[in-house]
């Protein structure tokens, strides 16, 4: 498997070949460098389809997942492939790396879906270099090359959301914690830590509340000096103090 040097590249795509709508200053000693489009899908927020315009920007938000759409279109003969990868400088900054491929027979725009892992907002502006493309001559032609639209043409991008499930569909599987275990493991220690000192302090607040209520029922049922209902108040005051504290195991076992 032999890669092509930008003159090869340059050359093919002089011929419609690998990459279209491209221009030669993209060009690296063994790549082509992707450029921003006018449209991102935004998978954090339902999947949603932005365009931009021209002279605008993308704005990739922290922690939400995009997928870029590629300018420049790939034509990817039968005895060719294509391996997409990050730009050093996008990921220093925060979007999580990129690494696919294009398959022989491939045509269309190419889409780079990443992360921001940053805690800030990340803005592209169009024509930006967003990912490197370097092309290998195959052996032989594939035998069965990519053949379907992509998801740009389609006006959607095809996500598996048969894939994804909830807690709720999972939560009998033995590899499955509670739902509050299995969010701290998804965050930063020290906010596990803060939580659960929150979580410890609210519980003696309510314990602490409890007792208060309680007092104050026996005080006020000594003042009476009416013995009958200072047992009715006792029983009451004991039997809802049982409830609100089920209520409260109930709920931090939530």
């Amino acid at each position: 498997m032999t890669t092509l040097s930008d003159f090869e590249i340059e050359a093919r795509m002089a011929k419609g070949e690998l990459v279209r709508n491209g221009v030669a200053r993209q060009l690296g000693p063994a790549c082509y460098e992707l450029r921003m489009g006018t449209v991102y899908y935004d998978l954090t927020e339902g999947d949603r389809r932005i365009d931009v315009t021209a002279n605008g920007t993308v704005l990739i938000k922290p922690g939400h997942r995009v997928v870029l759409i590629s300018f420049e279109e790939l034509v990817i003969p039968h005895d060719v492939i294509a391996r997409v990868t990050s730009k050093g400088s996008l990921f220093s900054i925060g979007l999580s790396p990129v690494s696919t491929y294009a398959d022989p027979g491939f045509s269309g725009r190419m889409g780079i879906v990443t992360q921001n892992l940053s805690e800030k907002f990340i803005e592209l502006p169009v024509g930006e270099s967003i990912a490197k493309v370097d092309f290998s001559m195959l052996s032989s032609a594939a035998r069965k090359p990519y053949c379907g639209q992509h998801g740009f043409q389609t006006q959607i991008w095809p996500i598996r959301h048969q894939l994804q499930k909830t807690y709720e569909e999972l939560k009998n599987d033995p590899r499955v914690d509670s739902e509050e275990v299995e969010a701290y493991k998804i965050l930063p220690s020290a906010t596990v830590s803060a939580l659960r000192q929150i979580q410890r302090r609210q519980r003696r607040i309510d314990w602490a509340i409890l007792g208060a209520i309680f007092l104050n029922a026996l005080v006020l049922s000594a003042v009476t000096n009416k013995w009958f209902e200072i047992a009715v108040a006792i029983w009451t005051n004991l039997i809802s103090t049982a409830l609100v504290a089920i209520f409260v195991w109930v709920r931090d076992k939530e």
